[in-house]
């Protein structure tokens, strides 16, 4: 059996430029077949999260196009981020019918799907804090008119018996793809695979637009099947309501990093060296008795401090320095916690008439928002299991930070963690008079992130997530180096392309060996931890930072050329690179 070949005119094996298509394949229709195909992997196949309040149409549209650029140049940047946000809703959906299978909540939680732990994963659920929605009068948060609810904060949400009621319907009707335009999308691009593998088998060459193209779509496929239940192109997002949505709003946001004096506006390594402003209150467990009249609001470093005067040894001054400002401000509601200010430091009330009556205002917010804390405790005794003591030392501190941001460390490592700070799991469960503090986690988020955080649910190792990354970047490289063989229009270009493959399956193998010995090696797992986290300079650090730069670079120019010289081959490529088996040209395809 043979298979029958579509030759145009020139059948010698030397390189040829421009070829016309009146009857076969040719230049513009090889062209056109690959960056056709390379728009669906790049743009098509990109889920972006949710838009940001009052988000342009262009702005919204610029960021699918900077995606679409890391689609080009780094498409295992892209499945890592889908991968992350698909074990996420896998983790988040589990989680959520474990905590409902109860015979009353069954049917609730077999309704909640995938497809809601992604909508919830993509920003869509919400607390509206502008003014005309408020209920109860006076604010409690001024700096943002909405907050994202994370999987992590739908996850306490449903374990306070609160998780939002929304159909699949409800939620797939604000898409603006369904799994037909999906399913096409994936029809064509493999198409370019079916061709590819038609071309090798009759001996025909495959152009390195071809392969580039072709690494493109096994990372396409993979996106669209770890995102397939994702809605796409979501706009608005679902407002929760009710009254129980200021307590609890209050407390999430002073658990979440938004909270923090000074945030970090990005998304790389975002969650190092922010602290919540949970991370610095002081809770006082309270029998709930007395009057509250006794309580005064105080202003000290412009933070509002709501305290007991006749129990706070904390805020007491030492030295006769400390100067504290009292305003009364009566507090409304009973509260049976109350709260006092760490590590702060003393800064004088303004003189301006103005400025104080400003700052009277931000004070009484604040009181505001941590009364509203203190009734969400109350109210929910699930959230009293979030409090612990507080730190004894500087090493517990930096313990309890690497637990929150790995909270799946290895149990070896926690080991080593604990006898090298001194610490030990019986006091977690032990509450001291001294005061309480509230581990913080990332339960809202001031606009939903695309690239992958702590505010995702995850259920393993970070270095073992790592792995994931750099075996699919060690997988793109073997595609590329597969045309070790092909004809280039000068053999120094050859060689560039054969070199840059080889570099990118260098660096995922390293990377990949790194995160395995991270995983199974306590004093690695530490020492990149700390290189990370920041806190600690050594020598050795300042020479990791330097092969980092060069080993990045170089990887990005890898990369670059390899995207680059598959456009610019075109201009020289063998007369068999025109030639097709006839059955391909009968196929109706783009």
């Amino acid at each position: 059996m043979s298979i029958a070949l579509h030759r145009p005119s020139t059948l010698n094996s030397t390189l040829v430029g421009y070829v016309g298509e009146p009857n076969g394949r040719g230049t513009l229709s090889l062209l056109f077949s690959c960056v056709f195909t390379l728009f669906l992997c790049v743009w098509s196949a990109v889920h972006l999260n949710l838009p940001e309040l009052d988000e342009s149409p262009s702005s919204y549209s610029y960021r699918y196009f900077k995606w679409s650029l890391l689609g080009l140049f780094g498409p295992e940047l892209v499945i890592w981020a889908a991968w992350r946000q698909y074990i996420s809703a896998q983790s988040l959906t589990k989680i959520i019918r474990k905590d409902l299978a109860t015979e009353s909540d069954d049917i609730r939680a077999q309704q909640w799907t995938m497809i809601h732990s992604f909508y919830t994963g993509m920003g869509g659920f919400v607390f509206d804090l502008t003014p005309s929605n408020e209920e109860k009068g006076s604010p409690f948060i001024t700096t943002h008119k909405r907050l994202h609810v994370t999987p992590r904060g739908i996850q306490l949400l449903a374990k306070c018996g609160l998780l939002p009621c929304i159909t699949t319907g409800d939620i797939t009707d604000k898409s603006k793809t369904d799994w037909s335009g999906k399913a096409f999308c994936c029809l064509q691009v493999s198409w370019m695979v079916i061709q590819a593998i038609a071309r090798a088998a009759t001996g025909l060459p495959v152009t390195p637009l071809e392969t580039n193209t072709i690494g493109h779509v096994v990372c396409a496929l993979i996106n669209y099947t770890l995102w397939w239940n994702k809605p796409r192109w979501v706009k608005e997002p679902t407002v929760l309501r009710g009254g129980w949505t200021e307590p609890l709003c209050a407390f999430m946001y002073m658990s979440s990093q938004v909270s923090a004096e000074k945030r970090i506006d990005r998304d790389l390594l975002r969650d190092f060296g922010v602290k919540a402003e949970m991370t610095s209150v002081l809770y006082f467990p309270g029998d709930g008795d007395g009057d509250d009249s006794h309580k005064k609001c105080h202003i000290h470093e412009q933070y509002a401090i709501a305290m007991d005067p006749q129990h706070d040894p904390i805020l007491q001054p030492s030295d006769g320095t400390v100067q504290f400002h009292s305003i009364p401000v009566p507090l409304k509601g009973a509260s049976s916690l109350k709260m006092g200010r760490m590590g702060a430091r003393t800064k004088p009330l303004a003189q301006n008439p103005r400025e104080e009556v400003l700052e009277s205002f931000h004070a009484n917010v604040r009181q505001r928002r941590w009364d509203l804390a203190c009734e969400a405790i109350q109210r929910y005794p699930i959230l009293k299991e979030r409090l612990e003591p507080k730190e004894l030392n500087e090493d517990e501190l930096r313990y309890r930070e690497a637990l929150r941001l790995y909270p799946e460390m290895p149990e070896t490592i926690k080991q080593q963690f604990q006898r090298r700070c001194g610490v030990s799991d019986s006091r977690a469960s032990a509450w001291h008079c001294e005061g309480l503090v509230c581990r913080s986690e990332e339960l809202v988020v001031e606009r939903p992130r695309n690239w992958p955080g702590d505010d995702l649910v995850r259920n393993m190792q970070g270095h073992l997530m790592g792995l994931v990354l750099w075996n699919a970047s060690t997988v793109y490289g073997a595609i590329h180096l597969a045309g070790w063989h092909e004809a280039f229009p000068t053999v120094l270009e050859s060689w560039f392309w054969r070199v840059s493959a080889m570099y990118i399956i260098f660096s995922g193998l390293l990377w990949s060996f790194l995160n395995l010995l991270g995983h199974v090696s306590g004093h690695v797992w530490w020492y990149w931890y700390e290189i990370l986290a920041g806190g600690v300079r050594r020598r050795s650090h300042v020479v990791i930072y330097v092969l980092c730069c060069i080993g990045g670079t170089l990887y990005i120019v890898a990369r670059v050329f390899l995207v680059l010289e598959a456009f610019i081959s075109i201009r020289a490529l063998p007369a068999s690179a025109y030639q097709s088996p006839s059955w391909v040209l009968t196929v109706p395809h783009i």
